[in-house]
């Protein structure tokens, strides 16, 4: 009788845990398997926000600006925390290469990756990464790091970066932000 009570109680326990897992899984923070890059890029930029904020607010505006350029600025889930520090996801925008949180081909790779997997409008894509060629954060045109296109699925992004209008003076302006960067 003790071993038909401890099996149920196993089996009981088993099947919940099943259910929190398959639960959590769903969650968007889990959904993606770009998430990964997305939180290592969080845990990158943290401790640098860590020194200008206090920590909860270093935590949600890194939650923030996380979501702002791994989610192609677009919600892809709804948290009451990141909305309330949207505002200064604006404002931290033109600092973001100044922190050098991930070499700019680096990110610019991993967005590719993001895209691909999300299946984001080219027309949204391109217009991103315009804004985050705008703050220096990643190349495009020319400077379109040509390992892109090891990815699978990526041409139509990699056709997108190089298609992006850059003048010699913003070359410039890139390159020296981002010398010495691997």
């Amino acid at each position: 009788m003790i071993i038909v009570g401890e099996a149920i109680y196993i089996v009981f326990f088993v099947a919940i845990g099943g259910y929190f897992a398959r639960l959590a899984k769903s969650h968007p923070l889990y959904k993606h398997k770009t998430n990964k890059l997305k939180e290592k890029y969080f845990s990158h930029l943290y401790p640098t926000m860590a020194e200008k904020y206090d920590e909860t607010e270093a935590y949600w505006l890194c939650r923030a600006i996380s979501d702002y350029v791994f989610d192609f600025d677009r919600r892809l889930y709804v948290d009451y925390h990141i909305e309330k520090y949207r505002s200064h996801v604006e404002n931290e925008k033109e600092n973001l290469y100044k922190y050098h949180v991930e070499p700019a081909n680096k990110l610019c790779e991993e967005l590719v990756k993001r895209a691909v997997e999300l299946n984001v409008p080219t027309q949204l894509f391109m217009a991103h990464m315009r804004e985050l060629w705008k703050h220096d954060i990643v190349p495009v045109g020319r400077l379109t790091p040509k390992t892109i296109l090891s990815i699978q699925d990526s041409n139509k992004y990699y056709q997108e970066l190089i298609s992006i209008p850059t003048s010699n003076a913003e070359v410039f302006k890139f390159m020296e932000t981002h010398q010495g960067e691997s």
